[in-house]
Formats: structure tokens, sequence, C-alpha cells
């Protein structure tokens, strides 16, 4: 049988209040929770599209219209420092924003680029927002959505960019286990992770290398892998 998605069925316009009741990602999504009623108010179409591996939804300082809900896939945020230095300082997957800072601010503040080929939701940031004025439960949402997003931030600047290299290593891969919904989680490449934690792509492949050998991670393909977190946190001495 022929699974492939026509370019149609890849990018298609709908509105909330015809398919959001029926989309399996909305019980942690933006949507979860509103009435029938909410979604009728949402006359601008949203756009349903797949993106593939490499491709960018937007970038820095592009005018920040949309946001999005990623469906399926893994979605990096990027910045550059100063030196030009890129820097990867999110990882969104199923049920994750991007994108929003359109809410409040005119502009994005990363480039939003695919890890994998990832199916997204392209919301109008308008219509978002005059909803949250009128829906606790949106308003809710959003703001639940706001603090994951600033927690995380916070996570990855205090505990994945200071300390030994190993260290950054082994609590990059708790994170992403603790933070999956799966027992083998997502592994980025080691460029990317190279990115995440200020280390080069040889430290990393080391670190793996030598975490491989001890039996603390698996790696079930390129980009897969199943972890011994309670080893892991041993190695950091964080409690299990």
């Amino acid at each position: 049988m022929d699974n492939t998605m026509t370019i149609a069925e890849n990018n298609k316009e709908f509105l909330a209040s015809e398919e959001c009741s029926l989309c399996p990602t909305r019980e942690i999504a933006l949507f979860a929770n509103l009435k029938p009623e909410d979604l009728l108010q949402m006359h601008s179409p949203i756009q349903y599209k797949v993106f593939e591996k490499g491709d960018e939804l937007y970038a820095i300082g592009q005018e920040a219209d949309y946001i999005y809900t990623l469906h399926d896939g893994v979605l990096k945020l990027e910045q550059y420092l100063p030196t030009g230095e890129q820097r990867i300082v999110r990882i969104l997957r199923r049920g994750d924003l991007a994108g929003i800072e359109a809410v409040t601010a005119t502009n994005y503040q990363h480039d939003a680029i695919a890890m994998t080929k990832i199916s997204v939701c392209k919301i109008p940031a308008d219509i978002v927002l005059d909803l949250s004025l009128k829906s606790p439960e949106l308003h809710e949402n959003l703001m639940n959505k706001w603090q994951s997003a600033l927690t995380t931030s916070d996570t990855w600047l205090t505990r994945l960019s200071t300390g030994p290299s190993r260290y950054r290593v082994v609590r990059l891969l708790i994170w992403l286990s603790e933070n999956s919904l799966d027992e083998a989680f997502y592994i980025p490449g080691r460029e990317d992770m190279g990115n995440i934690l200020s280390l080069t792509t040889e430290t990393v492949s080391r670190t793996i290398a030598g975490l491989r050998r001890d039996g603390d991670i698996e790696l079930k393909g390129s980009n897969s892998a199943r972890a011994n977190v309670s080893n892991l946190k041993k190695i950091v001495r964080e409690p299990t």
C-alpha cells in the first residue's frame, strides 16, 4: 500500500471548529480543554503543514505572525552568539509550541529548523491572542506552555552549558530521556549536541562512546537511544 501523502494532504487549510476536536495531539497541545463554542470563534483558517528534515519554519527577525503546534517529529530552535557561533537553545517535540513569542513580540527570536520530518499546525497568532482574552482555558494553556518554555530554557542555561564536558553530555541525556513519551528517546546528532552543550563534536563523540562501553546508554539507531537513567544520575551525583 502506498502511504505517500500528496502535496495537498501535506499542506491543507481548515477551520478549528471542523477538525481540532478530532486531533490526536489536542490533549497535550494549545487547544486542550477548549469548549466547542471557543473553536467556533476562530474564523481564520489553520494550516496543516509537513516539513522535511533541515527545512526552516521561520527565521530570527522574521515577522511573527504564526504559532506552530508540533504534531510529530523533532524541531530545534537556534540562536547565534555575537561571535557568529551557532547555539541550539531548545528542542521541541509532540505537543510543544514554536513561535510562542508571536503572542507578544513582532519578530521571531530564533531560527526554527526541523531535525526530523515534522508535521505542524500553523495557527495565526492574532486569533490565539484574541481568543485567549475570552477563553480562560486557552489563556491557562498558553501560560502553561510559556512557563514550560521558560523552565526548559533555564535548565539548558544553568545545567547544560556549564561544568565538565562529561557532566554536560550526561545531563542532556537525562533530560532527553525524562522528557520523552517513550523508553527509547530521540538523541540529536553529535554536532547538534555540541551546539547545545558548547562542546566540540569530537568531545561529544568520545563521551558517548565511553557511556556506551560502560553500559549507561544503548543506541537504537542513528537518532534513537535508551539510557540507564539511574546510572547517569549517579555520574552527576543527582538523586535517582
